[in-house]
């Protein structure tokens, strides 16, 4: 029955930075000669010959892509190790798409039928077998190599003699009708000990059994593994510590007696049985079976069974394990005998070993050899190690305490980041090294008797602790190894060949190489870039041994230069060639290729072939270049032909404007060539003449309401007069626009104004009572406005000229009303009678000016001489009357008079702006419950009635409102007249202003409707819907004012809808134009500074509503209508600028452009705001001289011709199988040249049609963000603008978009020719915590969100998920729907889990919670010349965290990040 195959080991190559990110020259000269032949392919250990053997799969993928019913075929990959089985099925199957199988001997894969086997090779493309389970699924007939199109035969020097290499291709290679390709992958050519004379008859051996061409490039010496080979000496410790310690000889003596005992039994038994032998024999040769010495056969066979089964092997294993123990103790020292003999002990022990002994004798010798075991280990050894625990010398061998001086060297050059394998021949050595080396370590000065950890690994089949080594230990201990957690591993063989750990820098032979293959593949391991060596121990202690050794030793090297040089394909003589002009040539190409690779290198491909007198070189530039066509040069050396095609590009470029005219390649080219209009010119020097000025420069403006009504210097005769309600009105100067109904706010809700134009008045005839009036109103009874301090009237110099009135019932000014509530000053209460419920009373004696009511309940009445009930000290009050004539001098109280019996009432608030649902006053507390009682003596009238003062306390808030509304009206106006796509509507047509946020008050759904961006369609339509006041309003306010709303989501729409319409209008705009050259452009049109400048230049900066109105107080700023402010001196000036100014960083100028963009496109529609967007100066439209729209550009290559483009790229298409991605995305490309490009990263050579991703990069980029910002407002309104933000910010992290599509399994797809990619993709897609083996794409994208920002997400990923979604908004015809039906299920989950448990900024809730920033800096590579940015913060208890990117604010947001993960691990974010 077949077993489920399941896998452990996940395969994490090198993130490293090397100074070649794409396939290098000799990786896809090597590939396409492969294509061709049978070839082997021998370069050194690091210089990716397992990418050669990907990048063949791939390119040969087709024929494997389809049913073996239906013709296709199969791809064989042959490794030697369960563990490279599963290193290298893990690495292929993250960087293809293809269908991965492997099998080896643990998988139970022997007893399969083979019908089982049918089942396998019909559902898996691409199979890894360990070579013997292959051979046998080969000779059993289970399957045929005529299936097969291409066999990789890994570590291929091992088919000699029976090996199942040799085995497969001598018995079954010939006879194939139709025979695969075949690739071998060496980095040494013999496997036996060869001299250096016979290693060509070694290399001609392996051409012959492989039917295949040894194929070597020297160029690949620099990108291998670079290693300095290092001996050193040590003295034997059995010449150097034994001889010279008389009490260490005992434990070798003792062992040597038990040996010699078993020895003398085994040659007595050894004798014995050879003469019943004999003697059976000579019986056999006489009888005849029947009657002639047939007795005597019987009796002599019988014996002869008898003695053979008494015989056990026990103690002849015993005797080997005896001799173990010697060995090691001369090897290892005292502690590793007593660990040896300590293990021996036990496993003596729990082992039936004496049952299985029969013969008597055989019995005794084993119980006596344990006794002396027992005695060995209890007593003498227990004796010696403490005699001697102090004395590291004689406890550990000379060899053991050099190998840990070495091993700390390596941690300190390395800085704590080195790892080391070391090498032993023997199993019980690996077991028992590991164990003393670990108690060694503990001995060893802080830090590394904490941070060096050793485990040990053997082979499968091998003993641990009387127990097999597993499979899944050894895997295991091999991921601990490359995570770090183990930074030394003890190893025997198995590790030699193939074993990928990347950051390996140390590789110890502790033992001596059997042979030249064992010295090369063990040396290989050492894979650091970065000062690695490999340490040979060797003996010195006697002086033929070492000599012996250091010549096999100089063999092996002269052998590994001569693989090196004699497989060089150039001749001797071309190496002298003088060629010291091609740097000159290729160096402008490589910084070149640097720009394109936005700091990584996409080198350029150079591929050769040869014929007999010259070479044909072909240059091709990679997919992000704009030249796209071959260079094809011929010359007589293969340097030349490349420096003729260099020559030939470098020229192209220069052409193309890519090259300046030194040759020089251009960084930063600008795309635009309009001329800047002269006035953003003057606005550029004026700006910048005195100070360099940025986003978060302050700069102080007038106040919006500060001017009232506009350029209104003049008193002139003629006011109008205006209606705010039935009895409140007031006069101005001029004839107002008309102003849009809006809300105040009470306590009972909503109150609606209404502003009416009523008549023009004669000012001069009436100015003195409205004068009076007014001082009246804000000098007597509002309190603590600053009026005689800061503030004064004068209407002639006041900026806000308006002077409040009250109306009678047919709409005229009630004159006497007013003169009657002017009179009211000072006025008392002269007589009982005249008190009533209508009207307010203050007590002349009390401050603050408290306000009272008349209570006309006659139960409550009391008289002046009736008994004062309060407290109080003096004895000589008795009465009210008393009190109150004690309190207040001069005065009489008239006994016979009842008392005021009175209510305190506080005054009624003076701002309505707000929605009183935000306020903690309640309509309950403006009353108190308690009476007073004052006689009529002290009473006077409030300045107001109770009517009176609910109607006059609302003036400022209306005032207010109208001075705003005033200005939005001018804008609303300016707009209407400058866009001209809309009639400009009367406010009657438009609803009230109820300052209330939009988004969380509109119930149209309707809005933001995705629609096709299609620029003949927006550009036809005209429309009638414009903003309204309400929504200018809010985009021009800022949170600051404290109303209840603001512009922050207006902003981020605005924001996300501007990078849209730059980014497709530059992509029609710019059809050769790279991505980074788009980008920079794009930067010129969002940044804040250009933003700023439109705001200044259409003259709209005095519109932003930034700060909170104040009516009184210390904090009071607004200024009451008729009044100026009194500078009285040079301090007071600062001070009082308050009231006429405002102060903001320039980037609210900038936050409020992007706020009028977000509230056109709530309140009309996208053709609308793209007009609006185009008035402002914006490049939003892509017009032509002409002034017609710029067609979409073609994703072709400019030199595909057209007629035969849809042939090729649907083949292109079936042979990438890109069906796969429709079917995943559940969307069906009509152009599948935009799917093709979408997945065509920037390093690609196989894609020759169409362009890289980068463009669709570009455009999908904002598409994405418009999206899901739109979508994010719609369905929650309520949500908060910063969380929108925060949502956005973290779905441009590399690690969101990466994470869905490596769980979607597109990310298989992409095309690429990057070795540094192709780690960084595997390391990502094989970490097991974020990708589980066997998980649905629905089971990934349901996870924890917070999983998904993982650091290590290569950006590549991210980008493509960007590319794509540019690719289906362009198939589409640019149809939002389309593209939102297509990725919303991709993004449902996390945009959910967003909204639901906000993933909030890292950097926000960091420097909330009392970080700070520690250092900031950046570091660069000196080959690329790429800069990596580097921040170090620090936590409020001090822990640090660093992150790194190559951007500085994601670098801070990867700290952060860490920092935040860290502090919610556990559980607080102020605990460690």
């Amino acid at each position: 029955m077949k077993s489920n195959k399941t896998t452990q080991e996940t395969y994490t190559p090198s993130t490293d930075q090397t100074e070649v990110f794409t396939a290098r020259a000799y990786q896809t000269e090597l590939m396409e000669q492969a294509k061709r032949e049978n070839l082997i392919v021998c370069l050194p250990t690091g210089s990716g010959k397992t990418y050669i053997a990907v990048m063949l799969i791939k390119e040969m993928a087709h024929a494997i892509r389809h049913s073996l019913k239906k013709g296709g075929k199969r791809t064989i990959f042959l490794v030697k190790t369960v563990q490279l089985a599963c290193q290298q099925s893990d690495y292929i199957r993250a960087q293809t798409d293809l269908i991965i199988g492997r099998y080896f001997g643990e998988l139970g894969v022997d007893r399969w039928k083979e019908e089982d086997w049918a089942e396998e090779f019909e559902n898996h493309q691409v199979l890894i077998f360990t070579a013997k389970v292959f051979l046998d699924v080969i000779d059993h007939d289970y399957f045929s190599l005529n299936y097969v199109n291409l066999i990789i035969f890994d570590e291929c020097q091992h088919a000699t003699g029976e090996n199942p290499y040799a085995s497969l291709m001598n018995k079954h290679y010939d006879k194939c009708s139709n025979p695969p390709r075949i690739l071998g992958l060496t980095a040494s050519i013999a496997v036996r000990k060869v001299k250096l004379k016979d290693l060509l008859d070694d290399a001609k051996e392996l051409e012959r059994i492989y039917r295949a061409q040894i194929a070597h490039r020297d160029e690949s010496l620099k990108h291998g593994t670079s290693v300095a080979v290092e001996k050193i000496l040590y003295e034997n410790y059995q010449e150097a510590i034994i001889k010279r310690n008389e009490s260490l000889t005992i434990p070798f003596d003792f062992l040597n007696i038990m040996v010699n005992k078993i020895q003398s039994y085994l040659l007595r038994k050894k004798d014995e049985h050879n003469q019943i032998e004999h003697d059976l024999s000579k019986t056999m040769l006489k009888t005849d079976y029947r009657v002639k010495n047939n007795k005597v056969y019987h009796k002599q066979s019988s014996e002869y069974t008898s003695f053979t089964q008494s015989q056990s092997t026990t103690l002849i294993r015993l005797k080997r394990d005896l001799e173990n123990a010697i060995d090691i103790g001369f090897e290892l020292g005292l502690a590793g005998l007593t660990v040896f003999t300590n293990d021996l002990r036990k496993k003596l022990k729990t082992n039936q070993n004496l049952l299985c002994i029969i013969d008597q004798e055989a019995r005794e010798l084993f119980n006596d050899i344990f006794e002396r075991l027992e005695c060995l280990v209890d007593d003498i050894l227990k004796k010696l190690y403490r005699l001697n625990v102090s004395n590291l010398h004689i406890l550990f061998s000379p060899k053991i305490l050099k190998l840990l001086k070495r091993i700390v060297q390596q941690q300190q050059t390395r800085n704590s980041a080195s790892r080391c394998i070391v090498f032993v021949e023997r199993v019980y050595t690996a077991t028992v090294l590991s164990e003393i080396l670990a108690d060694l370590i503990l001995t060893t000065e802080p830090p590394w008797n904490e941070r060096l950890k050793v485990k040990h690994i053997t082979g499968i089949k091998a003993l641990l602790n009387d127990k097999p080594m597993t499979a899944e230990y050894q895997l295991k201990t091999i991921n601990e190894f490359r995570a770090g957690e183990v930074n030394i591993l003890i190893a025997t063989a198995v590790v030699e060949e193939g074993l990928d750990i990347p950051t390996c820098d140390l590789v110890v032979r502790f033992s001596k190489p059997n042979n030249f293959s064992s010295y090369m593949q063990s040396k290989g391991r050492a894979r650091s870039k970065n000062q690695a060596s490999y340490v040979l121990f060797m003996d010195q202690s006697n002086p033929e041994t070492l000599e012996r050794d250091q010549n096999e030793y100089d063999n092996y090297e002269e052998i590994e230069k001569s693989i090196h040089k004699g497989f060089s394909l150039e001749d001797a003589n071309e190496l002298n060639d003088d060629l010291s002009q091609l740097h000159l040539i290729v160096q402008p190409k490589i910084s070149y290729c640097i720009i394109l690779g936005n700091g990584q290198i996409f080198p350029p491909r150079f591929l050769f072939s040869r014929s007999e007198s010259s070479y044909t070189c072909i240059l091709s530039m990679p997919a992000n270049c704009p030249i796209r066509d071959d260079i094809i040069c011929i010359n007589r050396t293969k340097r030349l032909a490349k420096y003729e095609c260099c020559l030939e590009m470098v020229k192209k470029l220069h052409k193309k404007r890519e090259f300046d005219e030194h040759c020089k390649p251009r960084k930063c080219q600008a795309l635009s060539q309009t001329p800047i209009p002269i006035e953003n010119q003057i606005f550029k020097t004026l700006d910048r003449l005195f100070e360099v000025k940025s986003d978060s420069s302050f700069e102080t403006f007038p106040k919006m309401i500060a001017t009232f009504p506009i350029k209104c210097n003049q008193i002139t005769n003629e006011w109008h007069l205006y209606q705010i309600n039935s009895d409140l009105g007031f006069v101005v100067p001029t004839l107002l626009m008309n102003l849009p109904k809006f809300n105040l706010y009470d306590f009972d809700g909503a109150i609606s104004i209404k502003i009416i134009h009523l008549k023009p008045i004669d000012y001069t005839q009436y100015r003195i009572k409205l004068e009076n009036f007014c001082k009246y109103i804000f000098e007597h009874v509002f309190e603590d406005m600053n009026i005689s301090t800061l503030l004064k009237f004068d209407i002639d110099q006041t900026t806000f000229k308006l002077l409040p009135c009250l109306l009678t019932k047919y709409s005229e000014i009630d004159w006497q009303r007013m003169e009657t509530i002017c009179n009211r000053k000072n006025k008392f209460v002269q007589n009982y009678s005249e008190l009533n419920d209508k009207e307010l009373y203050c007590p002349k004696h009390l401050e603050g000016n408290r306000y009272y009511i008349n209570i006309p309940d006659p139960s409550l009445l009391k008289r002046a001489s009736d008994p004062w009930d309060k407290k109080t000290k003096r004895k000589d009050i008795q009465t009210y009357a008393d009190y109150f004539e004690y309190t207040i001098r001069d005065i009489h109280i008239r006994r016979d008079l009842y008392l005021a019996t009175m209510k305190g009432v506080k005054k009624p608030r003076i701002n309505y702006l707000k929605n009183l649902s935000s306020t903690n006053q309640t309509k309950n507390s403006l009353q108190e419950p308690l009476y007073y009682y004052y006689p009529i003596e002290v009473l006077r009238y409030a300045p107001l009635n109770r009517y009176d003062f609910g109607m006059i306390y609302k003036l400022p808030s209306i005032l207010v409102r109208i001075s705003q509304l005033y200005r939005i009206e001018r804008l609303r106006k300016l707009f209407a007249e400058n866009i001209q796509t809309y009639p400009f509507a009367d406010v009657d047509q438009l609803p009230p202003v109820d300052f209330r946020d939009h988004l969380e008050t509109n119930q149209n759904k309707s809005f933001l409707p995705l629609i096709r961006l299609n620029y003949n369609d927006l550009l036809s339509k005209h429309s009638t819907l414009q903003p309204s006041s309400a929504i200018l309003f809010q985009s021009i306010t800022r949170r600051s004012t404290d109303e209840n709303f603001d512009m922050e989501s207006f902003e981020i729409l605005g924001d996300c809808f501007l990078k849209l319409t730059i980014s497709l209008c530059f992509y029609h705009r710019y059809p050769l134009a790279g991505a980074g050259a788009l980008t920079v452009e794009k930067a010129k049109q969002i940044s804040n500074g250009n933003l700023y400048a439109i705001a200044f230049l259409k003259k709209l900066k005095s519109y932003l509503n930034a700060k909170k109105v104040d009516f009184r107080g210390d904090d009071a700023n607004w200024i009451p209508p008729g009044y100026v402010v009194q500078e009285t001196n040079a301090n007071d000036v600062l001070e009082l600028k308050r009231y006429k100014y405002q102060t903001v960083k320039r980037k609210a100028f900038a936050d409020m452009m992007e706020a009028f963009m977000g509230a056109f496109l709530l309140s009309t529609d996208y053709a609308t705001t793209i007009q609006f967007m185009k008035w402002l100066g914006l490049d939003v439209i892509p017009l032509d001289r002409e002034n017609h729209v710029i067609e979409t550009p073609s994703i072709l290559c400019s030199y595909l011709d057209c007629n035969e483009s849809d042939d090729v790229i649907q083949k292109f298409y079936e042979e990438q199988a890109f069906s796969s991605v429709e079917k995943t995305l559940n969307y069906t490309f009509q152009n599948k040249a935009y799917l093709i490009a979408a997945f065509t990263h920037p390093s690609s050579y196989a894609n020759r049609l169409t362009n890289c991703y980068e463009r669709l990069e570009f455009l999908g980029d904002a598409v994405l963000d418009f999206l899901v910002t739109r979508y994010i407002f719609i369905e929650k309104k309520d949500i908060k603008p910063g969380q929108v933000t925060d949502i956005r910010q973290d779905l441009s992290n590399n690690g969101r978009l990466s994470y869905i599509l490596v769980a979607a399994g597109l990310h298989k797809k992409i095309l690429h020719n990057s070795p540094d990619l192709f780690g960084k993709i595997s390391y990502y897609t094989n970490n097991e915590v974020l990708f589980p083996k066997d998980s649905s794409m629905d089971v990934q994208l349901s996870k924890d969100n917070d999983q998904w920002a993982d650091s290590t997400a290569p950006k590549a990923l991210a980008d493509v998920f960007e590319a794509l979604v540019g690719a289906i908004f362009l198939d589409s015809d640019k149809c939002l729907e389309t593209v939102w039906q297509t990725i919303e299920p991709l993004l449902r989950e996390y945009i959910k889990r967003s909204i639901d448990n906000p993933n909030s900024n890292p950097v926000r809730i960091f420097f909330e919670q009392g970080g700070k920033i520690v250092h900031q800096f950046r570091l660069v590579d000196s080959k690329t010349e790429k800069f990596t940015s580097v921040c170090y913060i620090k936590a409020n208890n001090g822990v640090q965290f660093f992150g790194q990117h190559e951007n500085k604010k994601m670098a801070k947001y990867a700290a952060c990040q860490s920092a935040v993960r860290y502090f919610k691990s556990n559980e607080s974010i102020n605990k460690e």
